[in-house]
């Protein structure tokens, strides 16, 4: 269940030892890595809006993907 060193590591993550987990490696610059979780997340939520989007790094925004 993840619980254990924070996630499971995958193909390229690398174990932490401030936090005691395994970490991915970050997607995008600007993505915020939640310390307690070992998991990046965007500086702005997802849409919940059921539209598919994709990030854009130079924005920092969500765009809808056609």
């Amino acid at each position: 269940d993840g619980s254990f060193r924070k996630n499971y590591p995958g193909n390229g993550w690398f174990y932490r030892e401030d936090l005691d987990g395994f970490v991915a490696p970050q997607p995008y610059p600007s993505w915020v890595l939640d310390e307690s979780t070992g998991r990046y997340y965007a500086p702005v939520d997802y849409p919940n809006d059921g539209k598919v989007y994709s990030w854009n790094e130079e924005t920092t925004s969500w765009e809808e993907s056609e």
